[in-house]
């Protein structure tokens, strides 16, 4: 009753029971410095003309200290049949606690710094009907994280406009970036880009259309655009250095060994010849608005030609090295991807009488890639080539049907001399059997063949729209996906698992339609096994290649705003309560194996989309 802690058996050393006193400390210690300094000059000699200068600094310190040490548990006196009454008046004695093994004391701190500097040059001038802009822009930041070597980058950009009564219009960007990741003599790259407009509306012979049409514009843009990243990995950078680091170790001693000196190793190789991957962007597009800009259109076509893409010629789709080298092949300016595809939106803002207004504004993206070339190994047959196709294909074994009997099974396994038509071990009645897409007599990688669409979505929409009467609104979201598959794989898939596995899979309605003696002419699902049993269960097998488009009324949303005459004596602007709720309704193809459509891995380990309900009240003075 004093407070003490009390020796709760196997829970006794859960930290809600423990105090600083008791069993010491974790203390943290943050210190944030953020520096903004703006400077702006208007030249009185060049008129138009305006110099700016910008230099942002931050530092942050991020400071750790543990104390750990064993607590003093006390036990008390239990009564009840089944000691599950416990007197924590009455202290029989003290005990010290089994966790930690040992008392200790651990610090560690993390350190960012780094600045941003920005020198630019502004110029705006009207002439008449012509108006002019240019813009010179210097920039270069520096940042270190903890100990690394600093990252450092610095460029040049410049850009020019044209306007001809805001009728005829002209742009011109270039920009000259530098990077650290590329060698001197390869670190720098250029990259022009422009664009004109033509605004159809404001010409003469348009006038006739004036009650109708608001505003007619074309716009065209092409350009090359460059990056520098490589990796997401911090030890990639640099590629263009051979270096040295920790290699393996080895073990020296008596006695089965028993000291481990570690050991040098060679890194990656290096690739001095390294630099900017880089795309060409075409873009044509029209915006048009009718009636009082209540119906408004946009619509863009674009493609887009990457090439000399940073590639790493790791795994074994790629032309690489050969294991006998050791080491993979250095990072290379190797593939080359083309992308194209439509944009549009299309909007529609009306009235009824005074009070009432709605809105529709359905927007709609279709985007396809295709690999024209990637280092790819050489593949015999077409099905098997990612060049050619999309990013990221599903190259899956396709299913042909399942082991319909035990005189089916005994022929497939005496396939290949006994050793069976498929790799994964013998076949019994109700296993899949996948098709011999080379005729070859075994399935092997050369079957698996490009199926269904790439996990990222080809076609992209969405329908917002909205009502409102006097003071009251209603909104309503919605989005969606299609031309996208998820292909799943381990717990997602698993019905039975294993005992030491017996926290991933279950049971799901996917299952429930297994193969079994009675169900084997209209089954959907082999039958059911324990464990991983890869060859029904196989992760790149188009039974767990599902269509994951969807529909999703993403959010919804219900306001009134109080009258002006009853909030202005207290000085408000407006008032305004609200309800909202997120992710209300689903509508896809998906419930037979549970998983979000959007769900990223495609084990289902990711933490879903949740349903959310806000309620709130928005008061502006």
């Amino acid at each position: 009753d004093d407070g003490r802690p009390v020796d709760w058996g196997w829970i006794g050393n859960i930290g809600e029971f423990s105090n600083e006193e008791n069993s010491g400390y974790d203390k943290d210690e943050d210190q944030v410095t953020e520096t903004l300094i703006r400077l702006e000059y208007d030249v009185p000699f060049i008129k138009g003309l305006k110099a700016k200068g910008q230099f942002a600094y931050n530092y942050s310190n991020a400071y750790n200290k543990t104390f750990n040490k064993k607590q003093t548990l006390y036990q008390v006196e239990k009564e009840g049949s089944h000691g599950h009454i416990w007197r924590t008046d009455k202290v029989l004695g003290a005990v010290q606690s089994s966790e930690p093994g040992k008392e200790y004391i651990y610090q560690s701190s993390a350190r960012n710094k780094g600045y941003q500097l920005n020198l630019q040059l502004d110029y705006a001038r009207t002439f008449g009907k012509h108006d002019v802009t240019g813009m010179v822009l210097f920039n270069r930041s520096h940042r270190t994280i903890d100990n690394r070597v600093a990252y450092r980058y610095q460029g040049l950009t410049a850009r020019a406009t044209y306007a001809y009564a805001n009728k005829y219009l002209a742009e011109f960007n270039v920009g000259y970036n530098g990077s650290e990741n590329f060698a001197p003599g390869k670190r720098y790259g250029t990259f022009p880009a422009g664009s004109v407009g033509w605004v159809i509306s404001r010409e003469n012979f348009m006038k006739r259309t004036e009650k109708w049409l608001d505003m007619l514009k074309i716009r065209a843009s092409y350009g090359l655009v460059g990056s520098d990243k490589i990796s997401d990995y911090d030890g990639d950078r640099f590629a263009y250095l051979q270096f040295y680091g920790e290699g393996s170790g080895y073990d020296f001693g008596e006695n089965e060994f028993n000291q481990w000196t570690s050991g040098v190793g060679e890194g990656n190789f290096a690739n001095p010849n390294l630099t900017w991957e880089k795309a060409r962007k075409l873009n044509v597009g029209i915006d048009a608005s009718f009636f009082g800009e209540r119906l408004t259109i946009s619509a863009d076509y674009f493609h887009e030609h990457r090439y000399d893409i940073i590639t790493h010629l790791s795994g074994s789709d790629k032309l690489g090295f050969p294991q006998i080298v050791g080491k993979d092949a250095p990072f290379l300016n190797s593939g080359v991807v083309d992308n194209r595809g439509i944009d549009f939106e299309v909007g529609w803002n009306g009235r009824i009488g005074k009070d009432f207004r709605y809105y529709i504004k359905p927007n709609f993206t279709f985007a396809r890639n295709k690999i024209r070339f990637m280092n790819e190994v050489v593949y015999e047959n077409e099905w098997r080539r990612n060049t050619g196709k999309r990013i990221e294909e599903h190259f899956v074994y396709e299913v042909d049907h399942f082991v319909y009997d035990q005189a089916e099974a005994d022929r497939l396994n005496a396939m290949n001399g006994n050793n069976g038509f498929q790799q994964w071990g013998k076949l019994y009645p109700g296993d899949v059997v996948y098709k011999d897409l080379n005729e070859d007599g075994v399935i092997n990688d050369d079957d698996r063949r490009a199926m269904g669409n790439p996990r990222t979505p080809e076609i992209q929409f969405g329908i917002p729209l909205g009502i409102q009467y006097k003071g009251i609104d209603v909104s309503f979201l919605f989005q969606g996906a299609a031309n996208t598959s998820l292909l799943l794989n381990g717990p997602a898939t698993w019905d039975f698992p294993a005992y030491e596995q017996d926290q991933i899979g279950k049971v799901k309605p996917m299952h429930l339609n297994r193969w079994t003696e009675e169900t084997k002419d209209a089954a959907t699902y082999p039958r059911l096994t324990i464990g991983a049993y890869e060859n029904n269960k196989n992760e790149s097998s188009s039974l767990y290649l599902y269509n994951a488009s969807y529909l999703r009324l993403k959010n919804v949303e219900v306001g009134y705003s109080l009258p002006k005459n009853w909030i202005r004596f207290a000085g408000f602007q407006n008032v305004r309560f609200y309800a909202q709720g997120m992710n209300l309704l689903t509508f896809d193809g998906l419930n037979d194996v549970d998983v979000d459509p959007e769900t990223k891995k495609g084990n289902g380990a990711w933490y879903p989309i949740q349903r959310i309900f806000n309620f709130g009240v928005d008061i502006t003075y």
